[in-house]
């Protein structure tokens, strides 16, 4: 593989999801200036609404080419758009209802049935759209990412057998919180995106950085996020950055 890490440390919370929203405005622009659109898989939960909230205001929301983008979700619960769990329903409500430029884009996972049958779905709808711009196989510019603190990053947990899964670009799986059944991307199709991003804040997640970031056995789920061609960035804040040595 050949990956390139780097890591931001920012002061606390909020600079480092203002530093995640500027990468994500990075990514953007060099995708549309490189090829004429841009292709994101982005997550849920309570540190990337952070960045969200930040998307459809000043700064950002006049410096991001919304009309050549397409928006897709690393995971999401099986449960209805309108559910507070719901990462898509959070995004809308977060930034992509407030835009003045709707996407060019976006992309849901289907919720309104069996598990095996919305991963299929969504598979095939991610398929179209790149193949669309000629690309045989998807190839994300950015997937943003977060980290839970026992390792897992999108929907993909300790133990599950979908950790297995080299084929599949999705997969049903069940866990979290709540304990539902949920859709997921795969390492097969997240380690061939062009960049991965990770954005983990609090003191909580210091522990789980450290051994993702310099345990060398891959025994975390998130530690087998290695884009095989791509670039790897941590937005840390100085709490989630506690542990680790040499970080400034």
């Amino acid at each position: 593989m050949n990956t390139t890490v780097d890591t931001i440390v920012a002061p606390d919370s909020r600079k480092a999801c203002q530093a995640a929203a500027d990468v994500l405005r990075d990514t953007v622009r060099a995708a549309v200036a490189s090829v004429g659109g841009a292709s994101l898989a982005i997550s849920g939960g309570a540190t990337p609404r952070g960045m969200h909230r930040l998307l459809a205001r000043p700064p950002y929301v006049a410096a991001i080419p919304w009309g050549r983008l397409h928006l897709f979700w690393a995971d999401e619960r099986l449960v209805g758009y309108e559910d507070p769990a719901s990462n898509y329903g959070a995004a809308r409500a977060d930034f992509i209802g407030s835009l003045p430029q709707a996407p060019g884009g976006v992309h849901p996972v289907p919720v309104h049935g069996d598990g095996k049958a919305m991963a299929l779905l969504y598979e095939e709808e991610i398929g179209k759209h790149f193949r669309q711009r000629d690309h045989l196989e998807p190839d994300f510019d950015g997937v943003f990412l977060g980290l839970g603190s026992d390792g897992h990053t999108a929907s993909l947990f300790p133990a599950s057998p979908v950790l297995s899964e080299q084929r599949r670009w999705t997969a049903a799986v069940r866990g979290g919180e709540p304990d539902v059944e949920r859709v997921t991307l795969t390492y097969a199709i997240l380690n061939r995106a062009r960049r991965i991003v990770f954005l983990v804040t609090g003191e909580s997640k210091a522990a789980v950085v450290r051994h993702v970031l310099t345990d060398a056995s891959p025994v975390l789920p998130a530690q087998r996020i290695r884009p095989h061609a791509g670039r790897m960035t941590w937005v840390l804040d100085r709490a989630a950055a506690a542990m680790l040595e040499n970080i400034d």
